[in-house]
C-alpha cells in the first residue's frame, strides 16, 4: 500500500543560501513541525511518499491508495480549511488524520470551528477508510471537541507522533536516570514569542540560564525570530529588533544583545539536528512542546511550561514534565528545576506504550503496515486488533 503523506518538508535543505522567510515556509511556519513529520516519515517507510497541499490531486489519487495528514493544532477558530477539504475531496481516497490538536486558553473551553475547518473536519470523517476510528487526537480535550463538532466515534487518542521518535520501548528508564542525576551544566530553551506578553518575566529568566550555562536559545516560529537566530537583523524592523531585546534580554544593549544572539541563538532546520544536539545538554526547558519532545527523544530530560491548551494537553496525555507558567516563581533558578520538573518514568513508558497501540490500530485498519519501530513499542502482552472490514469512502457531497 503507497501512502501519501500530505505534510511540510522532512528539512530545509541548502539552509545557508536562503533567507528566514523560505526556511520558515520549507517547516510550515514553525520549525517544531519537522518533529511530528520526521516522526510519520519513519512510522510510515519505506512505502511513503510526501506531498504538499498544493500537489495535483490526480497525482496524488493515481499513483497512492491512501492519504495520511500530518496535523497540528488545526481544530479552532484561528483556521480555515476550505481549500484542504476540497483538495481532499478531488483526491477522493480513504484519509487518516493523525496529532490533531484543539487549540483554547483551558481545556475547559468549547472550541468554535469556522465554516471551512468544519467542512475540513466533516470530510476526514466522511472518508475514513474503515469503521475503526481515523483521526488521531493529541488528547480528550481534542477528542471531545471532534465529537462536538460532529465526527463522532472517528477520534482516537495517539498523542502526538513525535513521542514515538525514539522506538527504544524503555526510554523513560533512560531518562530518569539522568532526571535522577542532573548536573544541570548546560541548559537548552526553545524560545518562546514576544507576541506572548504573559511569558514575558518567564523568557528573560529562562534566557539567564541560557547565559550563565553557556546554552542555546533555539527560535522556532516568527519570522523575525528566526531571523534573530540567523543573524538577519538587517531584514528587521528597527523596533521589532527592539521588541525582542526588551522582551529576551531587556539589561543589554543593543549592541551587546546582538553579541548574546551570536553566542546563543539558533534554530534547526531538521528533527535528526536538532535531536543530535539535544544530547549535548543537561536539561531543555521551555514554552515549545516540540522543542522540548525532541530533547526527550534524544534521552535528554526537559519540561515544558503550559501556557495554553495545546501544551497542556500534550503534556498531560503523553505524561511529559510540566509546570505551569503561572505556577512558575517570578524567576527560574537553576538550583529549582528538579523540584519544579518531576518525572515518573513508569508513567511514561506505560502510557506511551498505550499511545502507540491506538497509533497502530487506526494504521492497521486503514491497511498501513507500521514500521517495525513502532510496532516495537506496543504492550508486550498486546497485539493490535485485526483489521476491521474495510468501508469504501464516502462519495455523497459534504455539507
Amino acid at each position: 500500500m503507497k501512502v501519501a503523506l500530505i505534510a511540510t518538508d522532512l528539512r530545509a535543505d541548502d539552509s545557508y543560501r536562503f533567507p528566514s522567510e523560505h526556511l520558515l515556509k520549507k517547516s510550515g511556519g514553525n520549525t517544531g513541525n519537522f518533529a511530528y513529520v520526521q516522526a510519520l516519515w519513519n512510522h510510515l517507510s519505506p512505502h511513503v511518499e510526501i506531498f504538499p497541499w498544493h500537489s495535483p490531486p490526480e497525482r496524488i489519487r493515481e499513483t497512492c491508495d491512501v492519504v495520511v495528514i500530518a496535523c497540528a493544532n488545526q481544530l479552532g477558530p484561528h483556521t480555515d480549511l476550505e481549500h484542504p477539504a476540497l483538495t481532499l475531496e478531488k483526491i477522493g481516497l480513504p484519509v487518516l488524520a493523525v496529532g490533531l490538536g484543539a487549540q483554547a486558553p483551558t481545556t475547559d473551553a468549547k472550541v468554535a470551528l469556522s465554516a471551512g475547518t468544519k467542512r475540513w473536519l466533516d470530510v476526514v470523517a466522511a472518508y475514513a477508510p474503515a469503521k475503526a476510528p481515523n483521526i488521531g487526537v493529541r488528547g480528550e480535550f481534542s477528542r471531545q471537541q471532534v465529537e462536538r463538532h460532529g465526527a463522532a466515534g472517528r477520534a482516537i487518542v495517539v498523542g502526538c507522533p513525535s513521542n514515538f521518535i525514539n522506538p527504544d520501548p524503555f526510554l523513560g528508564a533512560t531518562l530518569d536516570e539522568r532526571f535522577g542525576n542532573l548536573r544541570l551544566e548546560r541548559i537548552a530553551v526553545p524560545a518562546g514569542l514576544h507576541l506572548w506578553p504573559h511569558l514575558k518575566a518567564v523568557e528573560q529568566s529562562l534566557a539567564e540560564l541560557v547565559d550563565a550555562t553557556s546554552g542555546l536559545y533555539i527560535a522556532q516560529s516568527e519570522i523575525d525570530m528566526i531571523r534573530l537566530s540567523r543573524g538577519e537583523w538587517s531584514r528587521m524592523e528597527a523596533k521589532t529588533a527592539a521588541a525582542l531585546r526588551e522582551y529576551i534580554r531587556p539589561q543589554l544593549s543593543d549592541k551587546e544583545f546582538g553579541t548574546w544572539c551570536k553566542r546563543h541563538a539558533t534554530c534547526f532546520l531538521d528533527a535528526t539536528s536538532w535531536m543530535e544536539s539535544m544530547r549535548n545538554f543537561d536539561f531543555v526547558v521551555g514554552a515549545r512542546f516540540h522543542g522540548v519532545m525532541l530533547a526527550i527523544q534524544a534521552g535528554t530530560p526537559g519540561g515544558v511550561i503550559a501556557h495554553d491548551s495545546r501544551t497542556l494537553e500534550m503534556c498531560q496525555t503523553m505524561q511529559i514534565p510540566f509546570r505551569k507558567f503561572d505556577e512558575l516563581p517570578e524567576s527560574v533558578d537553576l538550583s529549582a528545576i528538579p523540584s519544579l520538573f518531576n518525572f515518573d518514568d513508569a508513567a511514561y513508558d506505560h502510557s506511551r506504550s498505550i499511545l502507540a497501540l491506538h497509533y497502530v490500530e487506526m494504521l492497521t485498519a486503514a491497511g498501513i503496515e507500521p514500521s517495525e519501530g513502532l510496532r516495537g513499542l506496543l504492550p508486550k502482552a498486546v497485539e493490535p486488533r485485526a483489521t476491521p472490514e474495510q468501508a469504501p469512502p464516502a462519495v455523497a457531497a459534504v455539507a
